[in-house]
């Protein structure tokens, strides 16, 4: 927003602000080629006129859209099931198979079923575990969830953007309490049964559900969620 007031400048808008700035600034010096002091904000001028949207995409230098971003940030996901699944998306969490690259002396197994070494392709996306709490949900509540080894392909594929959510909102719910879970049994040596942590992943998501009743939904989609 202060580049817009930037590109005022350059375009000489009829303000007393602008002309301030002009009178006491720049003096009667060509706008493109006048050097600010260090003191001064940055700026950014575009051929076709200022907007900030255009410099928004200038700062980001048009990344492309990360393929993960509809499952994590969307509004049916509880927020720190989102938060553990942008560290999942990242590869940020520290895994046994870190650890040893770090050089630590440990047991690479996998804690909740022993079969594999513990990496986060196996911990959410292969293990035993983690694919019978999916299972149970499934069992709950109908969803079908497909066989996945990244977070931006956990998603249901069909239904409406509403279905899409919320079975994304059970996956990532599923992901942050695989990963309780697997501390849990680190710390304790003890874990839940996958079908009363399937209960308590639907538990939250129904709670997250009743807090968007706001929103304007279709029959269709209140008859499923109901």
């Amino acid at each position: 927003m202060v580049g817009r007031l930037v590109a005022w400048v350059a375009e000489k808008k009829d303000s007393i602000w602008v002309h301030w700035v002009h009178h006491n600034h720049l003096k009667g010096k060509d706008w493109m080629a006048y050097t600010p002091s260090t003191n001064s904000s940055w700026w950014v001028i575009q051929p076709a006129g200022y907007t900030p949207a255009g410099c928004y995409k200038w700062l980001r230098d048009n990344r492309p859209t990360i393929p993960w971003h509809k499952v994590i940030w969307n509004v049916w996901v509880v927020p720190k099931h989102q938060f553990l699944g942008w560290l999942v998306a990242q590869a940020a969490l520290n895994t046994i198979d870190k650890l040893v690259q770090y050089g630590m002396q440990v047991d690479d197994k996998c804690l909740l079923c022993g079969q594999s070494e513990e990496s986060l392709s196996h911990l959410f996306f292969e293990c035993q575990y983690s694919r019978r709490v999916l299972m149970a949900i499934q069992q709950l509540r109908g969803c079908q969830f497909p066989k996945a080894n990244s977070i931006d392909r956990c998603a249901t594929r069909g239904g409406s953007k509403i279905q899409q959510g919320v079975q994304a909102a059970l996956t990532l719910g599923a992901i942050y309490n695989v990963w309780y879970q697997r501390n849990k049994c680190r710390v304790d040596r003890v874990v839940m049964r996958p079908e009363h942590v399937a209960d308590e992943i639907v538990q939250a998501v129904k709670i997250r559900i009743r807090g968007r009743e706001k929103l304007n939904l279709n029959v269709t989609d209140i008859a499923w969620l109901n």
